[in-house]
């Protein structure tokens, strides 16, 4: 226990002089965002911290509610719908950060259900969007372009690097055919 103690008062030297505990650290790293726990790790790594001294910092965090996978993966989704991204770029945003699946496949199903999402009809919007302009004349008037094959490849191109699932591109193709 008393190990733990002097985790916690222990400074560390940082390159502008002044000393900090790594959980003065963790927590100044905490501020501008939330991060996840393999990207505070490797933070506190960086850092020059001991093994020791990240998982101390790491549970202490967890304890505290300010290290939460889940809820980072839940707000991730948030912040990828307000965008007009499908699930899966945030999937892989968030593999890349280090959360693991089952906690991704968890906190997407949770976000899905409690803001009842419907992927199709946003893929269909951002569709759409690309489909329709409005005239520059200054009438208000929207103007629907020609939908052929090179307008088709660009709008599927778009909702797949937005994050879109293939049946739902395919879907939104379909129903822009109609």
């Amino acid at each position: 226990m008393k190990d733990f103690k002097t985790i916690e008062t222990k400074k560390i030297q940082t390159k502008s002089a002044q000393q900090k505990t790594p959980l003065e650290m963790a927590s100044a790293y905490l501020a501008n965002r939330m991060r996840t726990v393999l990207e505070m790790k490797e933070y506190l790594q960086n850092k020059g911290c001991t093994n020791k001294e990240i998982t101390y910092v790491i549970d202490e965090l967890k304890e505290l509610k300010y290290l939460d996978d889940y809820y980072y993966a839940v707000r991730y989704f948030e912040y990828n719908h307000g965008k007009n991204r499908g699930s899966l770029r945030a999937i892989r945003e968030l593999e890349e950060k280090g959360v693991d699946g089952e906690t991704i496949k968890n906190a997407y199903e949770d976000y899905v259900y409690e803001n009842s999402i419907d992927e199709f009809a946003e893929a269909l919007n951002l569709a759409r969007k690309e489909l329709y302009y409005m005239k520059e004349d200054g009438s208000g008037r929207v103007i629907r372009r020609e939908l052929d094959e090179k307008l088709m490849a660009k709008i599927a191109r778009k909702l797949e690097r937005s994050g879109f699932q293939n049946e739902h591109i395919y879907r939104v193709l379909g129903e822009l055919r109609k």
